[in-house]
């Protein structure tokens, strides 16, 4: 029985510990008190001064006291006891060192000082009653567990434990002042307080030092009243004042809190449901009504707090959002576990709102809440965090709708709205804190926005230069359906994405190019990319009216490069001046570079331009890659090709640092062409430029060019490549190479003609200046090879055409110029030197009438003029025309030897020629007839027969001698004429006359009746001589003493006598054979014609 008595009694020991340490306490001060009384209450009412007891007495009260002690396991120490009656003869105690022990070791309550007053009424009546307690020095250590249950140090070092949750320590100290003797008890007061909470549901510790504890006992309830300074690392330290009432008959309070200075976390720490505070590094004032309930749950919480300035820093590694302060005005209800938001204001240089709204605090009444659900209505906000923005952000009206999450820290945006002047502004995100810092992620739209009210929504450290870009070369303008994401993480580059639409902007790609006005499209960040794409917009160079740059975009590769890389695609539609124009300004400068105007022609032009350049403050020249590309239409010029208009139907055009060039197909004039023009820059070029690339060759590219060709010289049509080199200030320099095909060329002059079907070569190079000036010309074809230069005059009408080397087939070699007479008039033909081989002359030759009206001059001094095999006439010096035919004289020596003049007239069949010379026996020692001929006159005449070199002839001569005729002394020997071959072989034999009738062909020569006669010897001659193989066939009679025997030749022929030897010459002209027939002497010559053979010709020998 006394076992199980024993163990219940441990069992309840804990929650009966408070009554009797409380009974003891009570029964201790009462008998103190009476003590005091009985030992000098009258003395000490006079005297005004405390009565130290001694020694004796006070371990006599000691021992009284312990043996009344309800708790035997408890004792009392006291070390001074001190008795006084003050003014109004109120007994007071003061001890010192008061302390109650446990038998077993171990102080319960340590007081260094304690101060009591006693109820005189009930001293009067006999009754020990204290009136007020005054405890100074107290040292107290509060401990509440994580399931909110407190134990209590009183300084001893042995704790109350286990005394319950708040309601419970409520109910305890009512118990305490409900006892009868502490009936009279008013006023428990702490003074110098030190106090240790220790809450472990918080995790915190706190540390106050000076505090104060007042206890107030009244009829119906307990009041208690705790002030305290908490000291606060890096700020003045923190005061709070706690009140507590409780009704005497209910477990329920009110509470009511004053704080000064207090950190944010400590009041979050103790009002979970203000939790959300603990985010905060900020001191906070203000005050908190609440009421607890009986179960210990909150009631009601109602106040107003002023934040001071602090920062936003969930935890140690989250970089510190620094703010001036806010106010917040609230109310709790625990049934629906809402706090109201009656206001709320937040002040710093980066935040300033206005907002009322409500947070839902799920489970605040059970247990610590794990997220604050909150709506907020805005009715100001302006945003400026420090570096985020380049000024204010301002809106008139807003809400949000948030989740908040404490451990780990993390806020969800479900909702986040602004309005301000039709704008508005959705977003929603996250923004975390936990050991690696900040995240954030925010998704925005906006309706509508000016392009400068993005710029100010835009954040400084999210993509720097991309957004300085933007905020330097995109003026005005108004953006839609923007859409906007970031992505930070604390430490790292921001990750920006951005989209929006825009319109009525002013964009400028380059600061030194015009802006694009009335610009709309839209823009995108991706990635690391930012693209900028222009729907629509114009810009408007110096020259040539608006440009239009729809499909241009603007784009940084990587905005993370440092620094940025700007790719810029302009697309361009305009015309070709004002395209021209954009290209000539910096940093391309395409035309200045060149020394040319932007005006190079009329057209339209679709360029395509690819720059790159750093995103730098100053970017130079040389920092700036670029290609341009185009293609221009319906292009007119008479700059490029200078005094001549250029048109083309479409041409491309290319540019880069290198140069410009504009290539295709088009015409000069009416000439068609397909070439590229190149513009080359730098000072190297020194303002060159050049067109290469094929051109028409054909009548009306001489004509275009101003080339004076003779009439008809140029047929058909053929291709020639050409390069032309424009230099600045000089003229144009035309380089051209042909290989002729499909070309007719003709030189009727030269009797030279090329068919179409043919190939040669023809290079040429021309200064295309006033007048036009070929340099050099060199023409190779089938039958012609010419080299030379063109000369024209200042109306560009041909000057002179120079060859000073000239190949005509295999006929003519020689210097040739073709002289210019006037337009409509044929050239004159001018030969300056050479050979010229009548042998193989074209039929054409000795044609007849040309027809033409107006056939030009042809003078010519020919070094050589090759006739047969064996005549030739040299140092030729004539003047001919071809109108009617060819004709015209000269003066020539034939062979070099005998000198002669020619007249040359047209037939029939051709030209006939008629040869003199006043040295006949010259000319035929020249032809090799007779080698010692002197003297004498000739007349020779050739007329064509039709068939190319075949004439009839005859020729005549008077008064020439004969000397050292080998074929003539063989005949006379022949026929022992010894006195006239003496003759011969002396001074030489004279005739007086000769004449011939003959046939000349390319075959040889015919001679069908020739005679000469002179007073020694007559010779007549007839047969041929075969040019192909050099071969005499002729036959004749030799008439000696043809004074007397000449009288017969009336009977005869001419050149025969009466008498006289018939004589054959056969062999070869190097090796005659001579054949007399002496006996012939003895035919008269009347019957000699019985014995004579038939003329032989060469058609029968051929």
């Amino acid at each position: 029985m006394d076992e199980r008595q024993s163990e219940t009694e441990r069992a309840g020991r804990p929650r009966r510990r408070l009554r009797r340490t409380a009974r003891v306490s009570l029964w201790l001060i009462a008998s103190l008190v009476f003590l005091a009384l009985v030992a000098g209450f009258g003395v000490l009412a006079l005297s005004g001064k405390p009565l130290r007891l001694p020694v004796w007495a006070v371990a006599e009260a000691e021992a009284r006291l312990n043996a009344r002690m309800p708790l035997r396991d408890l004792s009392v120490a006291i070390e001074t006891v001190e008795v006084m009656v003050d003014s109004g003869w109120v007994p007071r105690l003061r001890l010192e060192n008061l302390s109650i022990n446990r038998k077993t070791g171990g102080a319960l309550l340590r007081l260094p000082e304690a101060r009591v007053a006693f109820d005189a009424a009930s001293l009067l009546r006999g009754a020990v009653r204290p009136s007020s307690v005054v405890i100074a020095g107290a040292s107290v250590r509060l401990r509440r567990d994580a399931q909110g249950r407190f134990d209590l140090d009183l300084g001893g070092g042995a704790p109350l434990r286990d005394l319950g949750a708040f309601p419970d320590l409520l109910d305890r100290v009512d118990a305490v002042f409900a006892r009868p003797e502490l009936a009279t008890l008013q006023e428990v007061t702490v003074e110098a307080l030190s106090l240790t909470l220790d809450d472990q549901r918080a995790g915190r510790v706190w540390q106050i030092g000076d505090g104060r504890l007042a206890l107030i006992n009244t009829t119906d309830e307990v009041k208690a009243q705790l002030g305290f300074m908490l000291d606060s690392e890096g700020r003045d330290p923190a005061q709070a004042l706690l009140s507590v009432a409780t009704r005497k008959d209910s477990s329920g309070a009110r509470l009511r809190v004053t704080v000064d200075g207090v950190e944010a976390r400590d009041i979050a720490a103790q009002a979970p449901v203000l939790g959300f505070l603990a985010a905060l590094d900020a001191p906070i004032s203000g005050k908190l009504i609440t009421g607890l309930a009986p179960d210990g749950h909150v009631a009601m919480v109602e106040g107003a707090l002023a934040v001071g300035a602090g920062a936003v820093q969930p935890n140690p590694e989250a970089r510190p959002i620094p703010f001036e302060g806010a106010q917040i005005a609230l109310d709790f209800d625990p049934v629906t576990e809402r706090i109201a938001l009656t206001a709320l204001e937040v002040q710093s240089r980066s935040l300033r709102l206005r907002a009322t709204g409500h947070v839902d605090v799920p489970g605040v009444n059970v247990v610590r809440p794990e997220a604050f659900l909150g709506q907020i209505a805005f009715s100001e906000v302006m945003v400026d965090p420090e570096g985020l923005f380049t000024e204010p952000v301002r809106f008139g009206q807003g809400a949000l709708d948030m989740r908040l999450r404490l451990d780990p820290f993390r806020i969800e945006v479900g909702q986040f709205t602004l309005q301000e002047d039709g704008r508005r502004i959705e977003a929603r995100g996250t923004a975390e804190a936990d050991a690696r810092g900040w995240r954030l992620a925010v998704d925005l739209a906006l309706n509508e926005i000016a392009h400068d009210r993005l710029l100010a929504l835009w954040p400084v450290s999210a993509v720097p230069k991309t957004r300085s870009w933007l905020a330097e070369n995109v003026q005005e303008g108004l953006l839609r359906d923007v859409k906007a994401a970031l992505r930070l993480e604390q430490g790292g580059e921001p990750r920006f994405s951005l989209g929006y639409d825009f319109s009525d902007a002013d964009v400028r790609f380059i600061k030194t190019l015009p802006p694009i006005r009335n610009g709309s499209g839209y823009a995108t960040i991706e990635g690391q990319s930012y693209t900028m794409v222009l729907d629509a917009g114009q810009i408007t160079p110096p020259k040539g009216g608006s440009i239009d740059m729809a499909g241009s975009v603007f784009s940084v590769l990587d905005i993370l490069q440092k620094p940025a890389q700007a790719e810029i695609r302009l697309k361009t539609k305009s015309t070709l001046t004002a395209a021209l124009s954009l290209l000539d300004e910096k940093p391309f400068n395409f035309l200045t570079k060149a020394g040319r105007p932007v005006e190079l022609g009329e057209g339209r032009a679709e360029v395509s331009a690819v720059l790159r350049l750093p995103l730098v403050k100053k970017v130079l020249p040389q920092d700036v890659s670029y290609r341009v590309e185009g293609v221009l239409q319906d292009v007119r010029s008479d700059v490029l090709v200078p005094g001549r208009v250029l048109t083309a139907a479409q041409l491309s055009l290319l540019a880069t640092p290198a140069g410009l060039e504009i290539s295709g197909p088009g015409a000069i004039g009416a000439v068609p062409f397909e070439a590229i023009y190149r513009l080359p820059f730098g000072k190297a070029a020194q303002g060159r430029s050049a067109v290469s690339g094929t051109v028409e060759l054909s009548p009306r590219a001489i004509d275009e060019f101003r080339i004076a060709l003779p009439k008809g010289a140029v047929k058909g049509a053929g291709k020639g490549q050409f390069t032309l080199d424009l230099p600045k200030g000089a003229p144009a320099v035309l380089t051209l190479t042909s290989d002729l095909s499909g070309l007719e060329l003709a030189v009727p002059q030269i009797l030279w003609r090329k068919g179409a079907g043919t190939r040669g070569t023809l290079d040429l190079t021309a200064r295309l200046g006033k007048p036009v000036a070929v340099e050099r010309l060199r023409l190779a074809a089938p039958g012609l090879t010419a080299e030379g230069r063109v000369t024209l005059r200042e109306d560009g009408q041909l000057e002179r055409i120079s060859l000073t080397r000239a190949e005509v087939a295999d006929w003519f070699k020689g210097p040739i110029d073709l002289i210019g007479r006037g337009k409509g008039r044929a050239v004159g033909l001018e030969v300056r030197g050479g050979t010229l081989d009548l042998r193989r002359i074209p039929d054409a030759m000795g044609g007849a009438t040309t027809g033409a009206e107006d056939d030009g001059p042809i003078t010519a001094r020919l070094d050589r003029v090759q006739i047969t095999e064996s005549i030739a006439l040299t140092g030729l010096n004539g003047s001919f025309a071809t109108r009617g035919g060819f004709n015209g004289s000269f003066e020539a020596t034939l062979n070099g030897q005998a000198p002669l003049r020619g007249t040359l007239v047209p037939s029939k069949a051709g030209t006939a020629a008629r040869i003199t010379s006043g040295d006949a026996g010259g000319v035929l020692a020249a032809a090799g007839i007779f080698s010692k001929a002197r003297g004498g006159i000739l007349d020779l005449q050739l007329l064509p027969l039709g068939p190319r070199g075949h004439y009839r002839g005859t020729a005549r001569a008077e008064a020439f001698r004969v000397r050292n005729a080998p074929v003539l002394a063989e005949l006379l020997s022949a026929i022992s004429v010894v006195g006239i071959l003496e003759q011969m072989n002396g001074s030489g034999l004279v005739f007086t006359e000769g004449d011939a009738q003959f046939t000349l062909s390319p075959a040889g020569v015919e001679i069908h009746r020739g005679a000469a006669v002179g007073l020694s010897m007559g010779v007549s001659m007839a047969g041929t001589y075969d040019a192909r193989n050099k071969r005499l066939n002729l036959q004749g009679v030799i008439s000696p003493i043809y004074l007397l025997n000449g009288i017969g030749a009336a009977l005869t022929r001419r050149g025969e006598g009466l008498f006289g030897f018939n004589y054959t010459i056969g062999g070869t002209s190097d090796r005659p054979d001579v054949g007399v027939n002496p006996l012939s002497i003895l035919t008269p010559g009347m019957f000699r014609e019985i014995f004579r053979r038939p003329v032989p010709s060469l058609q029968e020998q051929g």
